[in-house]
């Protein structure tokens, strides 16, 4: 009785952590993030040491039940331990780069883009573009804005609160100046799809149709 009674416990347990996997979600805020590069400058990029980024697991709405935050001071630290950087360049290294390349298809790129749903609570962007030539700059604006406007307008649910502001520097030399706060969600659930299209072998599909056929053919001999 008591072995049943853990068993039942366990299995309950099981099926409750599974649900609340598949509809939680993953939060990410990004605060105050602002990057510079000036051809021109001695130190060419920098970028600012008051910002935050936020991972958030998340359950029902908003309650989160693990927190991961970045900021330029735990960088700093990681680039000072050279032992962990030393164990993840390790781990690193015995991916098969070349066989992922091989895996992720057009075709499943496809299904990524069709099934993927980022709710963007917050989005507000500016961009400073200059390059040597003003032509070159002239040309590239429009289609970053064109872009970004088609991203958020195909992917995001809430589309016209949020703000991006794309402009061109005509000094006859390569800078960007980009600042950048946003909020974004993605539910578990699209991300366990994702990872299953990842996964999936090319033809499955075509298989199972096809084995669905002949079974119907041959039912009528």
């Amino acid at each position: 009785m008591v072995f049943l009674f853990i068993l039942i416990s366990i299995l309950v347990f099981s099926l409750l952590s599974v649900i609340l996997i598949i509809f939680s979600k993953i939060r990410i805020e990004i605060e105050n993030f602002k990057y510079s590069f000036n051809a021109n400058t001695i130190n060419k990029k920098h970028t600012n040491n008051n910002y935050y980024i936020l991972f958030k697991l998340c359950i029902l709405k908003n309650l989160p039940i693990i927190k991961i935050q970045i900021t330029e001071e735990k960088l700093n630290k990681f680039k000072s331990n050279v032992k962990l950087k030393e164990k993840i360049r390790k781990e690193i290294g015995k991916i098969d780069v070349k066989k992922i390349k091989k895996e992720i298809t057009s075709s499943k790129l496809k299904k990524i883009s069709k099934t993927i749903k980022i709710l963007i609570e917050k989005f507000n962007l500016k961009i400073e573009l200059g390059t040597e030539n003003a032509v070159v700059t002239a040309m590239i604006i429009p289609f970053i804005s064109t872009l970004i406007s088609f991203l958020l307008r195909n992917k995001v649910e809430n589309y016209k609160k949020q703000k991006y502001d794309i402009k061109p520097v005509f000094l006859n030399k390569n800078m960007l100046n980009i600042e950048f706060s946003g909020i974004f969600q993605i539910k578990m659930i699209h991300i366990i799809n994702i990872i299953y299209i990842l996964n999936k072998k090319e033809g499955e599909d075509r298989n199972e149709r096809t084995s669905n056929r002949r079974s119907y053919a041959y039912s009528y001999e």
